[in-house]
């Protein structure tokens, strides 16, 4: 059996609080938080899987209207801290639902109403639509959202730490972007820039179609050039190189 260690870091704060227990082989961890009159509790018991049972109350006294088209719209997702891989789940409901607005699907939540959700995350990352592969070591985050109709969206997050002790399917992302930058055409683009002393940032990497796709963006005074690479996520061989140049404004979208 694979053996994996799961490190919680503590959040403590004035409005959220996470805590852990631990029994034999299983960790529990308890989290609450508040904003937006809503208050979040959630816990999470941590074995061969990751299972969370989490509650989001009406703690104000005011009716929340939202949109119940893709269910209660009360997400709870894990991803790879520097890249755009999730944990996978058996619920594959909320991931195929067309998010189209029709006013007949708008709900109300009371004052003291209260959601559950249970979902159950596996040590497993898509690789494919139709494979998956063991999750990367690293750190993770888990989050969870509640989006009202008219009103600002409810987001609490807390780091995770994944340990597998099995040798990797995958490259690592920082495995990924070295092996992106040996690369003859790509070591051409960080000379030209860094001849003129630009300053160079990387971006979360993207895990899709059994590629990983890493990206750098060099910031000019009125302009951002990017280069996109795309490789194989298990032997690093280089698909394509994909430029870009763009406005500053997108630099928001970028961080």
């Amino acid at each position: 059996m694979e053996k994996f260690a799961l490190i919680l870091i503590l959040i403590l704060s004035a409005c959220g609080t996470t805590q852990q227990s631990t029994s034999g082989d299983l960790k529990t961890f308890t989290h609450e938080f508040e904003q937006n009159g809503l208050a979040l509790k959630a816990t999470i018991e941590v074995g061969k899987d990751i299972k969370v049972d989490a509650f989001i109350t009406n703690t104000s006294k005011e009716t929340i209207i939202y949109n119940e088209r893709c269910g209660i719209p009360f997400g709870i997702w894990v991803k790879k801290e520097d890249a755009s891989s999730y944990l996978v789940t058996d619920n594959t409901l909320e991931e195929s639902c067309e998010d189209i607005f029709n006013p007949d699907d708008l709900r109300e939540m009371k004052p003291n109403e209260t959601f559950e959700k249970e979902i159950t995350f596996k040590r497993k990352v898509r690789l494919t639509n139709e494979r998956t592969v063991n999750a990367l070591s690293g750190m993770y985050e888990m989050s969870f959202s509640f989006q009202p109709h008219d009103n600002e969206r409810f987001l609490s997050s807390l780091p995770l730490e994944l340990m597998n002790d099995k040798e990797p399917e995958i490259m690592a992302v920082d495995q990924a972007k070295e092996m992106a930058k040996k690369n003859k055409e790509v070591m051409k683009w960080f000379d030209e820039h860094e001849k003129e002393n630009i300053s160079i940032e990387s971006e979360d990497a993207i895990l899709s179609e059994g590629m990983w796709t890493v990206a750098f963006h060099a910031i000019h005074k009125d302009r951002v050039d990017r280069i996109i690479i795309n490789m194989n996520a298990k032997s690093g061989n280089i698909k394509d190189i994909h430029y870009e140049k763009l406005g500053k404004d997108i630099l928001e979208f970028l961080e």
